[in-house]
Protein backbone atom coordinates (compact mmCIF):
# COMPACT_ATOMS: atom_id res chain seq x y z
CA UNK A 1 0.00 0.00 0.00
CA UNK A 2 1.29 3.44 -0.93
CA UNK A 3 1.31 6.19 1.73
CA UNK A 4 -0.20 9.61 1.33
CA UNK A 5 1.24 11.76 -1.41
CA UNK A 6 2.58 14.99 0.10
CA UNK A 7 0.61 18.09 -0.85
CA UNK A 8 3.56 20.43 -0.44
CA UNK A 9 6.81 21.10 -2.27
CA UNK A 10 10.41 21.76 -1.29
CA UNK A 11 9.67 25.43 -1.93
CA UNK A 12 6.88 25.21 0.70
CA UNK A 13 9.51 23.88 3.14
CA UNK A 14 11.68 26.92 2.38
CA UNK A 15 8.66 29.24 2.77
CA UNK A 16 7.92 27.71 6.17
CA UNK A 17 11.54 27.94 7.33
CA UNK A 18 11.68 31.63 6.35
CA UNK A 19 8.76 32.33 8.72
CA UNK A 20 10.95 31.47 11.72
CA UNK A 21 12.51 34.93 11.75
CA UNK A 22 9.85 35.50 14.41
CA UNK A 23 8.04 33.13 16.77
CA UNK A 24 4.99 31.75 15.04
CA UNK A 25 2.52 29.08 16.12
CA UNK A 26 1.49 26.18 13.90
CA UNK A 27 -2.01 27.56 13.28
CA UNK A 28 -0.61 30.95 12.30
CA UNK A 29 1.96 29.24 10.05
CA UNK A 30 -0.79 27.24 8.36
CA UNK A 31 -2.79 30.41 7.71
CA UNK A 32 0.21 32.42 6.45
CA UNK A 33 1.46 29.59 4.24
CA UNK A 34 -2.04 28.73 2.95
CA UNK A 35 -1.47 25.09 3.91
CA UNK A 36 -3.35 22.73 6.20
CA UNK A 37 -2.22 22.21 9.80
CA UNK A 38 -1.35 18.56 9.11
CA UNK A 39 0.83 19.62 6.18
CA UNK A 40 2.58 22.22 8.34
CA UNK A 41 3.11 19.58 11.04
CA UNK A 42 4.81 17.35 8.44
CA UNK A 43 7.00 20.22 7.22
CA UNK A 44 7.99 21.08 10.80
CA UNK A 45 8.88 17.43 11.41
CA UNK A 46 11.08 17.52 8.31
CA UNK A 47 12.84 20.71 9.46
CA UNK A 48 13.31 19.17 12.90
CA UNK A 49 14.82 16.01 11.39
CA UNK A 50 17.49 18.21 9.73
CA UNK A 51 18.19 19.74 13.17
CA UNK A 52 17.07 23.19 11.99
CA UNK A 53 14.26 23.36 14.57
CA UNK A 54 13.84 22.22 18.13
CA UNK A 55 10.56 21.53 19.87
CA UNK A 56 9.25 22.04 23.38
CA UNK A 57 5.75 21.95 24.79
CA UNK A 58 5.50 25.62 23.84
CA UNK A 59 6.18 24.90 20.18
CA UNK A 60 8.96 24.93 17.61
CA UNK A 61 11.90 27.33 17.53
CA UNK A 62 15.17 27.65 15.62
CA UNK A 63 18.10 25.54 16.75
CA UNK A 64 21.58 27.08 16.64
CA UNK A 65 22.10 25.37 13.26
CA UNK A 66 18.72 26.68 12.09
CA UNK A 67 19.47 30.24 13.21
CA UNK A 68 22.77 30.17 11.31
CA UNK A 69 21.08 28.73 8.21
CA UNK A 70 18.29 31.31 8.31
CA UNK A 71 20.76 34.17 8.74
CA UNK A 72 22.75 32.85 5.76
CA UNK A 73 19.61 32.58 3.62
CA UNK A 74 18.59 36.14 4.50
CA UNK A 75 22.06 37.21 3.36
CA UNK A 76 21.16 35.80 -0.07
CA UNK A 77 17.51 36.87 -0.43
CA UNK A 78 14.89 39.07 1.15
CA UNK A 79 11.82 37.71 2.83
CA UNK A 80 8.96 37.41 0.32
CA UNK A 81 6.88 40.60 0.42
CA UNK A 82 3.41 41.29 -0.90
CA UNK A 83 3.60 43.97 -3.57
CA UNK A 84 0.89 46.51 -4.36
CA UNK A 85 1.31 47.31 -8.07
CA UNK A 86 -2.20 48.15 -9.21
CA UNK A 87 -1.30 48.89 -12.84
CA UNK A 88 0.28 45.49 -13.46
CA UNK A 89 -1.98 42.44 -13.27
CA UNK A 90 -4.51 44.22 -11.05
CA UNK A 91 -6.52 41.09 -10.19
CA UNK A 92 -3.49 39.06 -9.09
CA UNK A 93 -1.61 38.79 -5.83
CA UNK A 94 2.00 39.82 -6.33
CA UNK A 95 4.99 38.78 -4.23
CA UNK A 96 8.52 40.16 -4.52
CA UNK A 97 11.80 38.52 -3.55
CA UNK A 98 15.13 40.29 -3.82
CA UNK A 99 18.16 38.14 -4.69
CA UNK A 100 21.60 39.47 -3.74
CA UNK A 101 24.40 39.48 -6.31
CA UNK A 102 22.45 37.45 -8.84
CA UNK A 103 24.41 36.15 -11.81
CA UNK A 104 23.98 37.59 -15.27
CA UNK A 105 20.42 37.14 -16.35
CA UNK A 106 20.16 35.10 -19.49
CA UNK A 107 17.13 33.33 -20.88
CA UNK A 108 14.62 35.20 -18.73
CA UNK A 109 11.84 33.16 -20.32
CA UNK A 110 13.35 30.09 -18.60
CA UNK A 111 13.13 31.81 -15.21
CA UNK A 112 9.52 32.80 -15.85
CA UNK A 113 8.81 29.19 -16.81
CA UNK A 114 10.20 28.12 -13.42
CA UNK A 115 7.71 30.44 -11.69
CA UNK A 116 4.85 28.98 -13.74
CA UNK A 117 5.95 25.38 -13.03
CA UNK A 118 5.76 26.27 -9.33
CA UNK A 119 2.19 27.54 -9.50
CA UNK A 120 2.53 31.22 -10.45
CA UNK A 121 0.81 32.75 -13.45
CA UNK A 122 4.06 34.51 -14.38
CA UNK A 123 6.91 36.67 -13.16
CA UNK A 124 8.56 40.02 -13.79
CA UNK A 125 12.33 40.00 -13.39
CA UNK A 126 14.10 43.30 -12.73
CA UNK A 127 17.80 44.10 -12.29
CA UNK A 128 19.24 46.86 -10.09
CA UNK A 129 22.17 48.92 -11.34
CA UNK A 130 21.65 52.32 -9.75
CA UNK A 131 17.96 51.88 -10.55
CA UNK A 132 15.56 49.04 -11.27
CA UNK A 133 15.05 48.16 -14.91
CA UNK A 134 13.73 45.28 -17.01
CA UNK A 135 16.83 43.85 -18.74
CA UNK A 136 14.94 42.54 -21.75
CA UNK A 137 12.93 45.66 -22.54
CA UNK A 138 14.07 49.01 -23.92
CA UNK A 139 11.26 51.20 -22.60
CA UNK A 140 11.56 53.09 -19.33
CA UNK A 141 9.30 52.29 -16.39
CA UNK A 142 9.16 53.96 -12.98
CA UNK A 143 9.97 51.42 -10.26
CA UNK A 144 10.71 53.95 -7.47
CA UNK A 145 8.01 52.46 -5.22
CA UNK A 146 9.62 49.02 -5.48
CA UNK A 147 13.06 50.51 -4.81
CA UNK A 148 11.74 51.99 -1.56
CA UNK A 149 10.35 48.61 -0.43
CA UNK A 150 13.59 46.66 -0.89
CA UNK A 151 17.18 47.29 0.21
CA UNK A 152 18.65 46.99 -3.28
CA UNK A 153 22.33 47.14 -4.20
CA UNK A 154 23.99 47.03 -7.62
CA UNK A 155 23.86 43.51 -9.03
CA UNK A 156 20.68 42.54 -7.16
CA UNK A 157 17.64 41.10 -8.90
CA UNK A 158 14.03 41.67 -7.90
CA UNK A 159 11.57 38.95 -8.88
CA UNK A 160 7.87 39.76 -8.76
CA UNK A 161 5.71 36.71 -9.22
CA UNK A 162 1.95 36.91 -9.57
CA UNK A 163 -0.98 34.55 -9.17
CA UNK A 164 -4.53 34.48 -7.84
CA UNK A 165 -3.18 32.77 -4.69
CA UNK A 166 -0.46 34.23 -2.46
CA UNK A 167 1.07 30.76 -1.94
CA UNK A 168 1.53 30.26 -5.68
CA UNK A 169 3.00 33.74 -6.13
CA UNK A 170 5.48 33.13 -3.26
CA UNK A 171 6.38 29.70 -4.61
CA UNK A 172 7.05 31.15 -8.06
CA UNK A 173 9.29 33.95 -6.78
CA UNK A 174 11.21 31.67 -4.40
CA UNK A 175 11.66 29.01 -7.10
CA UNK A 176 13.41 31.59 -9.28
CA UNK A 177 15.55 32.65 -6.29
CA UNK A 178 16.54 29.01 -5.75
CA UNK A 179 17.48 28.67 -9.41
CA UNK A 180 19.66 31.81 -9.26
CA UNK A 181 21.36 31.06 -5.93
CA UNK A 182 23.50 27.97 -5.31
CA UNK A 183 23.20 28.19 -1.51
CA UNK A 184 19.40 28.09 -1.68
CA UNK A 185 19.56 25.24 -4.19
CA UNK A 186 21.77 23.29 -1.76
CA UNK A 187 19.43 24.06 1.17
CA UNK A 188 16.31 22.65 -0.49
CA UNK A 189 18.13 19.71 -2.03
CA UNK A 190 18.52 18.32 1.51
CA UNK A 191 14.76 17.67 1.75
Amino acid sequence: MVGNIPNFTKIDILRCFLKFSKNTGRQELARELELGEGTVRTILKSLKSKKLLEQTKKGHFLSRKGADALQHIYGCISAPKSIAMHKIYPDSKKVGVMIRNAPNLEELYRLRDIAVKNGADGAIILKFEGRLYAPEYEYEQDYKELERNFDLKNGDVLVISFSHEKRSAENGALAIAVDLNGDLKKFISEF
